[in-house]
């Protein structure tokens, strides 16, 4: 009878044995993953939990931490009410006084300004760039006796050519000697018109054409050569003087010409300067440096002669130098500055002055309050004041802010030590939540004011009633009114109990501080023995993983060694049936 076998050589399916044999091992890891979970999720709710009481820590903070003065403390906070900005404003600091004052603004305090003696600028000639002028490529008009012509001012145009494109049509265009442009007809019985709705070129507007009673065009502008593109020490430069390389001052900064400073980016080193403490323009209608106090009041500008001519050729110095060009004498030119004014007005009656229109309290004598003048009072002002009294904005907003955060805490840990919750038994937790109510709720007698209630302030848990019966009444709700009310009626009480050392948010911080508190506290130590149960059961798993990867290479290798066997024996088996049929033969 033949033996035959099928499959592996022992015709079982030994793979899906080991499979259910490890499958068997790896139902103890499966339990101590779902410790390792149910740990994970009690410090993912611990963490949640802990942040809600640092929310709340925070809370109550903001209005603890008046101990501390200054900006600290929100009680001490004071608002300040201008009866009319456009005249002035005001702003509040610690240790305003609140009361009423009047205000009343007779003058605003108004810059320095300076403005060279003369044009520091040559009148320009026919070389001198249109572009140089400011005067932008396009088309300009003129009308002869009616018949339209155009001229095409191009980017590269000189003086000399807009002189010829105008000729070439009739129409004579000269520089007088204080630099005005003067257009006329060659031929006296000619009529001209300037100028065009359809002109593209600002050469007009610009230079304010304009046609005079004898029929004529002149500008009411000058044109000169110096241009803020100018080089300054450059021989073409275009102004009545060469300037020299070297320094000068204006204010406490001592400025540098090169051969290849300009005029505008000299003028940026004035400006963008701290210590020049002054703005400067080029006037390119009149040849003229511009300079303006950046500070208000009725005093000059600095501005003294270096190594340099610039402020001489500028107008607003006056110096004698030696044949090497060292500087002998100088003097400021008092003339070109239109001095500023100091600020004048009085408060409750007292007349007062500044030299700016920012008054701090060392002049006005109202501690902690700066004023901030606009402009003076008119008859139809009437009387200005300015009202200091407490900001309770800041207040009010910190106790919605404890209020909110109270009722997430709460809710919180009511919802984390819950039957079958993740904190479930926690009794230091169930403590915490039970203090706090108590403080809430509860009557304060050492904080020594009259309040003893935060009910009393407006801050109480809902009632139930018919509108309530399904309400957390259990939560705090914040009556601003009757908080105002008791404020009002007693502020030093209302501090006291709310932020007072003896007070009911004192006592909560202390208890809210403790269960925060770094390795001692509540949060830190359930943390820590939740950390080390974590690590013991990924431990535990790394290990019986390892222990189950052996287990199981152990029986692969059991089974590998008896199919070999079976093999074995089948192959003998096979020889010996081969063998008995030869013998026979």
């Amino acid at each position: 009878m033949a033996i035959s076998f099928s499959g592996l050589a022992s015709g079982l399916d030994t793979s899906s044995w080991v499979e259910a044999f490890v499958s068997v091992k790896q139902s103890d890891v499966t339990k101590i993953q779902k410790q390792l979970t149910s740990y994970q999720t009690t410090k993912s709710s611990l963490t949640d939990t802990r942040s809600a009481v640092s929310s709340l820590r925070t809370a109550i903070e903001k209005l603890t931490d008046a101990k501390f003065g200054g900006t600290f403390d929100l009680f001490g906070k004071s608002s300040a009410t201008s009866s009319n900005e456009d005249v002035f404003t005001a702003t509040v600091g610690s240790g305003a006084v609140r009361q009423n004052y009047d205000v009343s603004v007779q003058q605003v305090a108004t810059y320095t300004k300076v403005t060279s003696t003369k044009s520091a600028s040559a009148i320009a000639d026919g070389s001198t760039k249109l572009s140089n002028l400011g005067i932008t490529a396009g088309s300009v008009t003129a009308y002869v006796n009616g018949a339209k012509h155009t001229v095409n001012i191009g980017s590269d145009y000189t003086v000399s050519d807009l002189t010829a494109s105008f000729a070439a049509f009739g129409v004579k265009m000269e520089i007088d000697e204080d630099g005005a442009l003067k257009f006329s007809a060659y031929d006296e019985n000619d009529s001209i018109h300037i100028n065009a709705t359809t002109d593209t070129s600002n050469f007009t507007s610009l230079l304010g054409i304009e046609r005079q009673d004898d029929g004529t065009y002149a500008s009411t502008n000058s044109i000169y050569k110096a241009s803020t593109a100018s080089k300054l020490t450059a021989e073409d430069a275009g102004f009545n003087e060469r300037i020299t390389e070297g320094t000068f001052t204006i204010g406490n900064a001592t400025l540098t010409i090169d051969k290849n400073t300009t005029l505008s980016s000299l003028i940026s080193m004035i400006n963008t300067s701290d210590d020049a403490q002054a703005y400067a323009f080029w006037d390119d209608a009149t040849g003229k440096l511009n300079i303006t106090s950046k500070k208000e009041g009725a005093s000059f500008i600095n501005i003294e002669a270096g190594t340099s001519n610039f402020t001489d050729v500028m107008g607003l110095t006056e110096s004698t130098w030696d044949e090497e060009g060292n500087l002998l004498t100088t003097k400021m030119l008092t003339e070109a500055q239109e001095l500023g004014k100091n600020a004048i007005f009085s408060v409750n009656g007292t007349t007062m002055t500044s030299t700016s229109n920012v008054v701090g309290s060392d002049i006005t004598r109202m501690t902690g309050v700066t004023l901030t003048l606009k402009r003076a009072n008119t008859e139809e002002d009437g009387v200005t004041t300015l009202d200091i009294a407490q900001d309770v904005s800041g207040l009010k907003d910190a106790i919605k802010d404890f209020v909110s955060a109270y009722n997430s805490c709460i809710s919180k840990i009511d919802s984390v030590t819950a039957n079958g919750a993740d904190l479930h038994g926690e009794t230091s937790l169930t403590s915490l939540k039970n203090t706090l109510r108590n403080y809430a709720n509860g009557a304060n007698q050492t904080n020594g004011g009259v309040y003893k209630l935060l009910s009393e302030l407006g801050i109480s848990t809902a009632s139930a009633d018919a509108n309530n019966l399904s309400g957390d009444t259990n939560a705090l709700t914040f009556d601003e009114d009757k908080f105002m009310e008791a404020l009002e009626a007693n502020p030093d009480s209302v501090k006291s109990i709310l932020a007072g050392e003896n007070g009911i948010f004192h006592m909560m911080e202390n208890t809210v501080e403790t269960s925060l508190k770094a390795v001692s506290g509540f949060f830190d130590v359930k943390t820590s023995t939740l950390d080390s149960n974590i690590k013991k059961m990924n431990e535990k798993i790394t290990k019986q993983n390892e222990n189950i990867t052996a287990y199981k290479a152990q029986l692969e290798k059991k089974f590998s060694a008896m199919e070999n066997l079976i093999a074995k024996m089948q192959q003998n088996y096979q020889s010996f049936l081969t063998s008995g049929s030869t013998t026979s033969a």
